[in-house]
């Protein structure tokens, strides 16, 4: 078969192209790139889409001017858009501390995807081949991976399209030098200080004296994880329908359902809830949702924090959240015989007429005399400070979280219980010492904080 027509084919396979699209390529110089370009410039008539080139400098390497000046001949020459932006990889690199590599990675699809935005029915093209395809799958197997890490990438992952993620490096190779087309050689890619470059300059060749297909066979561990992955998605989704309620920024499983399935289940439920919250399961690793599971043990209340996610433990759920930039303006009355809900807080006050009580985290007491209603309940705010119980002198709320090591997340979310402005009670943490019950305390208010049923 002719490569224009597995080209072709691929594209109608996987429907990655349709007419009036403008596929966004990223374009770098070298022959992956350069061998998309053309494949879809032959394609553009017959199906009829726009094809813009998007060259990122990342200012890495002394011949980075001439693959800028080799992809804009290229546009020239087949009459395409030619966009290019210069930002330094080793620069974000050394900011983010990561690596060089992972650095590049996010400034391209940060041009991309702001590129884009510019144009009506786009997708980007990006040109992973089938060796990368094999590397990849690697990778994952040496850093350590489920059947999810196995199936690598796809040949469509939202507007990204890998038109030739079928079609191996030495055909690339032969296609560009029968048909004259010039490329860029990136010397980087033959230094072994990166590990995909060592997997593919050193481990690959010696997997390929055992089994000359290996590519092949690892392209098709993917295709297998894929297809098994398809059956598993489909049931793992039927049941989350089931046995899930869900909003915006919270998913509630229902606890005696949820506690009723084996532990694989509970897992892939917990992945596809994050992934439905966040768009994506990267950086959680296997370890997070163990962690995750292990409030199936812990007492109703408990919460399990990883980042920007929440997973707490009520009485009649299971509530997965994403707290990210959460900010609750809201700012609640609370009288002397009252409840409220607050974010799934249950905040009740009560007059008690004994000095004989039980202390424990969920409640506080306090001298009625001394408090102004009503009370307000809110969030944190930029400049609070109180007089912690046993303290003397005033402290910021900033402070007394670093100092009890409070996680971000749960600072944003903690109810903050105030009397005139001034905070009564860290919900669950600290109560201040200026409204303490005293001998001289004649009524006494109680306040306490629950999860909602």
């Amino acid at each position: 078969m002719k490569m224009e027509d597995r080209f072709l084919e691929t594209i109608r396979k996987h429907q990655l192209i349709e007419k009036g699209d403008t596929i966004i390529v990223g374009a770098s110089g070298g022959p992956d790139s350069q061998f998309l370009i053309y494949m879809l410039d032959k394609l553009r008539k017959e199906i009829d889409f726009d094809i813009v080139l998007a060259h990122l400098n990342h200012l890495h390497r002394k011949e980075a001017a001439k693959d800028e000046d080799l992809v804009r001949n290229t546009a020239k020459n087949l009459g395409l858009k030619f966009f290019s932006e210069a930002r330094s990889m080793d620069d974000l690199a050394k900011k983010e501390k990561i690596s060089s590599e992972d650095a590049g990675r996010r400034l391209r699809y940060d041009f991309f995807n702001r590129l884009a935005g510019k144009f009506p029915h786009s997708k980007i093209a990006v040109a992973h081949n089938k060796d990368d395809q094999a590397e990849t799958v690697l990778m994952r197997i040496v850093r350590g991976t489920g059947l999810d890490g196995l199936k690598a990438m796809a040949y469509r992952s939202g507007n990204i399209i890998r038109p030739i993620l079928d079609i191996k490096k030495k055909d690339i190779l032969t296609y560009l030098g029968k048909n004259n087309i010039p490329y860029a050689i990136d010397h980087t890619n033959f230094e072994a200080d990166y590990t995909r470059n060592k997997i593919r300059l050193e481990v690959i060749p010696l997997l390929e004296e055992i089994n000359p297909r290996f590519i092949d066979q690892a392209a098709r561990l993917s295709d297998l994880a894929k297809d098994d992955l398809t059956i598993i998605d489909y049931t793992i989704g039927e049941i989350f329908d089931k046995i899930c309620d869900r909003s915006v920024r919270a998913i509630k499983f229902r606890k005696n359902d949820f506690e009723s399935l084996r532990k694989p289940y509970q897992n892939r439920l917990i992945r596809l809830g994050i992934e439905k919250l966040k768009g994506t399961i990267k950086d959680i690793s296997k370890d997070n949702i163990d962690e995750f599971l292990s409030l199936i043990t812990l007492a109703n209340g408990k919460e399990i924090i990883k980042d920007d996610l929440r997973f707490r433990k009520s009485y009649d759920y299971y509530i997965l959240e994403d707290v990210k930039d959460f900010k609750n303006e809201s700012v609640y009355d609370l009288y002397a015989e009252d409840e409220i809900d607050f974010d799934g807080k249950i905040i009740k006050s009560s007059i008690i007429n004994s000095k004989t009580y039980t202390r424990d985290r969920s409640k506080a007491f306090f001298d009625y005399d001394k408090l102004k209603f009503p009370l307000k309940v809110r969030t944190r705010r930029n400049g609070d400070r109180f007089i912690p119980l046993g303290s003397k002198s005033n402290k910021k709320l900033k402070d007394f979280f670093i100092d009890q090591k409070i996680d971000r997340a749960k600072r944003d979310r903690l109810p903050i219980i105030l009397s005139d402005d001034k905070i009564i009670w860290i919900t669950g943490l600290r109560m201040s010492g200026e409204f303490k019950v005293t001998d001289l305390t004649s009524k006494i208010l109680q306040i306490e904080v629950y999860d909602e049923d």
